[in-house]
C-alpha cells in the first residue's frame, strides 16, 4: 500500500511539473475586445515567436484592462495606446518593471453620431469648442477608447472638460445609445478596417463618422500622427458614405512587456527570448496580413506639428457657426 501511495505521489509531482513547464511555455498577450483590432494584432504577433513558445491572444476590455493584467502577472505583454503607455512609463515604479519594446500600426480616432449633429458641429473643433452643448459615450471604462479620450479631456484648459460623459458596457451598447439619442456622440479608436463589425453597425444604424484632430495632441509629442481619409476612399475604409472630415489622428499600439530582470528562472529566460524575437521582427510582420492593412501602412502620414497649424485653421473654419447650429438641436 505504501509503495502504491509513493508511486501515486511521484506521478502527481511529475504531472504538476509537466503542467508547470507547459504553462511557462505559453506566452500570453493582453489584446482588446473582439470588435477592435488589437485582438487581430495580438494574433499576428504570435507567429513571430515561431515554435519557441505556445502563444495565446487574450481578449480583454482594452488598454487599461491590459495594464491590470500585466501588473497581476496574468500576461507577458500587453498592447496599449502609445500615448497612454508613455504616461505609464513616467511612473518610476512601473518603469522599473516594464518596458515598451515596440510601437506598431495606427489606430484612428473617430466620433460618430447622427448626421445632423456632426453636420452642425462642422468638424471636431466644433465638437470640442461647444462641448458644453453635447454629450459623449465611451465603450467601457477600461477601454483604450476611454483612455485616449480622458487623456485629451484632462489637458489643462481643454473645453472637453465641459462635456457630459457616459460609459457603456461595450461598443455595441455605445452604438445603440447614440442611435437612440441617449448620447449625442460616441468616441472610438479603431483601425479603419472595412471588415470590422463596428463600422458596419455604425453605418447600418444610419450614423455618421468624423475624424478627430485635437490641438492638444501636440502636448503628447510624437505619439499621434495625422493621416488623410478622403471622402473618395471613405467606403474602402469602412466608413460607408458617412465620412464628414478628411483627416483623423492616428495613434500606434505600444507593445508593453515585463522586463526579464523582474522575473526569475525559466520565466525570465522565456521573456527575454520572446522580447528579442519581437524586437528583431519587422513591423509589417507583426501586423495582420490583410490587403487593406498594407494599403493603410502605405498611406502618406503627417506627424503632428508639421502642417498642423494650417490643418487647424481649416477645421476651425468648418466649425464656424457650430454653437448656433448645435444650440438648435
Amino acid at each position: 500500500m505504501k509503495v502504491m501511495q509513493l508511486i501515486f505521489f511521484l506521478l502527481y509531482l511529475l504531472v504538476s511539473f509537466l503542467a508547470s513547464a507547459a504553462e511557462d511555455n505559453i506566452f500570453k498577450i493582453a489584446s482588446g475586445p473582439k470588435t477592435g483590432e488589437y485582438i487581430n494584432i495580438a494574433k499576428a504577433i504570435c507567429p513571430a515567436l515561431g515554435k519557441l513558445f505556445e502563444c495565446e491572444a487574450i481578449e480583454t476590455q482594452g488598454t487599461l484592462d491590459n495594464k491590470k493584467r500585466l501588473e497581476s502577472g496574468e500576461v507577458n505583454i500587453a498592447l496599449a495606446k502609445s500615448n497612454v503607455a508613455e504616461e505609464w512609463m513616467k511612473e518610476p515604479a512601473f518603469a522599473s518593471k516594464y518596458t515598451i519594446i515596440k510601437r506598431i500600426g495606427d489606430e484612428s480616432l473617430f466620433v460618430f453620431g447622427k448626421p445632423e449633429v456632426l453636420k452642425a458641429a462642422g468638424s471636431w473643433i466644433g465638437v470640442r469648442n461647444n462641448a458644453f452643448l453635447l454629450s459623449i459615450g465611451l465603450p467601457g471604462e477600461l477601454s483604450g477608447d476611454a483612455a485616449v479620450f480622458n487623456a485629451l479631456k484632462s489637458v489643462q484648459g481643454s473645453p472637453l472638460a465641459n462635456i457630459a460623459v457616459k460609459v457603456y458596457a461595450d461598443r455595441p451598447a455605445l452604438v445603440a445609445a447614440v442611435k437612440s439619442g441617449e448620447v449625442k456622440l460616441g468616441f472610438i479608436t479603431q483601425v479603419p478596417n472595412p471588415e470590422n463589425p463596428l463600422f458596419a453597425s455604425i453605418n447600418e444604424s444610419g450614423l455618421m463618422i468624423m475624424g478627430v484632430v485635437d490641438p492638444d495632441m501636440i502636448t503628447f509629442g510624437e505619439t499621434f500622427r495625422i493621416k488623410p481619409i478622403t471622402v473618395k476612399n471613405a467606403k474602402w475604409f469602412g466608413l460607408g458614405g458617412g465620412a464628414k472630415q478628411i483627416e483623423t489622428a492616428n495613434v500606434p499600439a505600444a507593445i508593453v512587456a515585463i522586463k526579464p530582470e523582474a522575473l526569475q528562472g525559466r520565466a525570465a529566460m522565456v521573456q527575454q527570448a520572446a522580447i528579442k524575437k519581437i524586437e528583431e521582427t519587422s513591423e509589417t510582420s507583426l501586423l495582420p496580413q490583410q490587403g487593406w492593412m498594407q494599403k493603410l501602412a502605405n498611406t502618406a502620414s503627417l506627424k503632428t506639428g508639421a502642417g498642423l497649424d494650417s490643418l487647424m485653421k481649416s477645421l476651425e473654419k468648418s466649425a464656424d457657426g457650430a454653437k448656433e447650429r448645435l444650440g438648435k438641436l
